[in-house]
């Protein structure tokens, strides 16, 4: 089975349209939720991801306020939860220090975390690393192996590169691990297509964060059910 995995800033664009969002994602099926811890500096991510967490730090963010909304979220859903965030993160919130029962993984873009860091960590991969720091990234990846459709900034690419086709192939000859493709996927006709070119399941970040940002909650349950459609 395909597997649909959606980013998310936490609380973003406030607290009751974030878990009103969460309600439609479990409604409809969706396996993973990649909550984005917010940080000043988001260097590795456009435009769109910098302003939510710009938002989301202005309404007051905290550690004590991100276990509160994980153990709600816990309670609540069944979708899988993963962390995403960059170091001044895991610094600021002391990420390595969250409950393992609460969440099921942690991804930093700008620091390797090893198995000795956090028991789930996840990595991400694309078509520039070697086959030897692809290899060595993997003996500390559990959950997922996250694949960048492309090198560069979330929210750049017009169109999903397909760079990611042979770093998929790459990732398969040293791990078992399912694959996830992220960065560029917008609509069911770019997952189709991304599952068709041997993805497990894709990633979708800036474009779903704009929506609910701009869109109604009957728009965004609408684009769901599209989703889990192609994902069948």
């Amino acid at each position: 089975m395909k597997q649909l995995a959606l980013y998310l800033p936490c609380c973003y664009p406030n607290e009751d349209r974030f878990f009103e969002i969460l309600d439609i994602m479990d409604l409809h099926k969706v396996d993973v939720l990649e909550l984005g811890i917010p940080v000043t500096d988001p260097h590795m991510d456009g435009a769109v991801i910098k302003e939510s967490h710009q938002q989301v730090l202005v309404q007051g963010f905290d550690r004590t306020y991100l276990n509160q909304i994980l153990m709600k979220i816990k309670e609540k859903y069944t979708f899988k939860v993963v962390l995403m965030t960059y170091k001044e993160g895991v610094d600021n919130y002391d990420l390595f220090t969250i409950d393992s029962q609460l969440i099921d993984g942690i991804l930093c873009v700008d620091q390797e975390i090893t198995l000795e860091d956090y028991p789930m960590p996840i990595q991400l991969y694309n078509e520039t690393m070697s086959d030897q720091l692809l290899e060595e990234q993997l003996k500390n990846n559990r959950v997922f192996a996250y694949c960048m459709s492309g090198a560069g900034k979330t929210g750049s690419f017009n169109q999903v590169p397909t760079n990611y086709i042979e770093t998929i192939e790459r990732i398969r000859k040293y791990s078992n691990l399912p694959i996830f493709v992220g960065f560029g996927i917008k609509d069911e006709q770019d997952v189709a297509s991304v599952y068709y070119n041997g993805a497990d399941g894709v990633i979708i970040g800036s474009f779903f964060v704009k929506m609910i940002a701009s869109e109604s909650l009957e728009t965004v349950t609408s684009y769901l059910k599209s989703l889990k459609n192609v994902s069948l």
